[in-house]
């Protein structure tokens, strides 16, 4: 009886070891097999500008938030489309887990996009979309913006005179239905005349000599419409002592300054950090399988002086 009892005893104790080993055991792996990091691949336009800058920062707060990775890789400026396909190449050779996109040039884009596909990479467009194919989209509604600057620009105007278009690339979607959405609501105004447009300018400063020969070419403009605020404050400048007002778009701080001083008539505020923080957001959700809808538009005030300090004091 005293040999049976012993055998009972030694029974449990294994049993209750082997019990704590496999707890022990699970424990150790969540432990050392912690959820995969995600890896975003960001691709920008441009390093040099401080809209691209505020870009990175959100995108950078958004990751850190989610503890996902992002890798950014940025061309030195907005005419570098070959570098900037090139990085993408880049990142897809990383084997990143998602690929976020703002095209240089939005229709050139069957290769890396037919590629990622292939290599079961989702592709996301922000700031800019992608042309003719189906991504999801996070920016804002570039058409609906540039509808608006129309109608305060031409409201600044007292509804006549003369207007130059000077514009980024055409082969962005961003600019062109900006200027599309500006065009459209100019259509309503009969006494308001496009003298002249010009394209091209992504993100670079209209050149004093440059405005100076628009100028002898168009000498009775009474109004510019630019689609990036870089070019927009070049063309301020250019043009100081003029009484030509000018609209755009871009909410950064040289830009808002001039609205404030009067140098810039009405600005589209384009968050460059919203649009950063709600792309990494949005890939981040879609990881996950949270639904959503395919395009995420983002709000953007249209800023004048008479709001302009409303506006700075909501951002504090």
């Amino acid at each position: 009886m005293r040999e049976c009892g012993m055998r009972k005893s030694i029974t449990k104790l294994f049993l209750a070891a082997l019990s704590l080993l496999c707890i022990s055991g699970c424990a150790g792996r969540d432990v050392r097999e912690p959820e995969q990091e995600i890896i975003i691949g960001v691709v920008t336009k441009s390093r040099n500008s401080e809209y691209w800058m505020s870009v990175n920062a959100g995108m950078e707060k958004a990751a850190k938030e989610r503890n996902v990775k992002t890798v950014i890789l940025s061309p030195d400026t907005e005419t570098d489309k070959k570098i900037q396909k090139k990085m993408i190449q880049d990142l897809l050779k990383m084997q990143v887990d998602a690929l976020a996109v703002s095209p240089i040039d939005s229709y050139d884009n069957q290769d890396y996009y037919a590629q990622a596909l292939e290599m079961g990479i989702p592709v996301y467009a922000y700031d800019t979309p992608i042309a003719d194919v189906e991504v999801p989209y996070i920016g804002i509604d570039n058409e609906t913006v540039g509808y608006e600057l129309a109608r305060v620009l031409a409201d600044k105007m007292e509804h006549k005179g003369n207007i130059a278009i000077i514009a980024g690339s055409r082969q962005q979607t961003s600019h062109e239905k900006r200027i599309a959405g500006f065009e459209k609501y100019m259509e309503q105004e009969p006494d308001i005349h496009i003298e002249v447009e010009k394209s091209g300018y992504s993100n670079l400063r209209v050149s004093e000599q440059e405005m100076e020969e628009i100028q002898a070419n168009y000498p009775n403009l009474d109004g510019i419409m630019t689609t990036s605020a870089v070019t927009a404050l070049g063309l301020a400048e250019a043009t100081r002592g003029s009484g030509i007002a000018i609209a755009t778009l871009d909410d950064q701080e040289d830009a808002i300054r001039a609205v404030e001083e009067g140098r810039i008539t009405v600005l589209g505020a384009q968050s460059g950090y919203e649009i950063g923080y709600e792309t990494v957001k949005y890939i981040v959700n879609d990881k996950k399988g949270i639904k959503q809808d395919r395009e995420k538009i983002l709000d953007t005030q249209i800023l004048t002086r008479e709001n302009v300090e409303d506006y700075q004091n909501l951002k504090k």
